[in-house]
């Protein structure tokens, strides 16, 4: 999957996120998304890992990982993102890595970078 812009970026998210669940790390990174039309949103803060696969195996058969990009968040990347293909789960990372790309590093910062002096980016 590409994405031209921030705009399609969000766009595809919200289609994606009608059937697959998209896990963020915290409170902040679920708001965000939720502005902007993203269902689905799991957080995985105060969650274990384990409990979090229960979870999805009774909601979908893949999920959007969309953790930060700063050390903590590709150390949960890596992570949950391992222990759910072990698991059978597909794990999408497209959206991501077009954070990667454009320097986002935190999804709660989503707003700002839309709206803010930074337009898109």
């Amino acid at each position: 999957m590409s994405f031209k812009d921030l705009s399609e970026w969000f766009r595809k998210l919200r289609e994606v996120s009608e059937t697959y669940p998209v896990l963020v790390e915290g409170r902040r990174d679920a708001q965000a998304l939720k502005r902007f039309g993203v269902r689905n949103v799991i957080t995985l803060s105060g969650k274990r890992f384990a409990d979090v696969v229960d979870l999805l195996e009774e909601r979908a058969e893949g999920v959007v990982l969309l953790c930060d990009l700063d050390p903590k968040g590709e150390r949960i990347s890596t992570r949950i993102g391992q222990l759910l293909r072990s698991q059978g789960f597909l794990v999408f990372e497209e959206f991501r890595e077009y954070l990667r790309e454009k320097g986002i590093i935190h999804i709660e910062d989503l707003t700002e970078v839309r709206y803010g002096k930074n337009k898109d980016p």
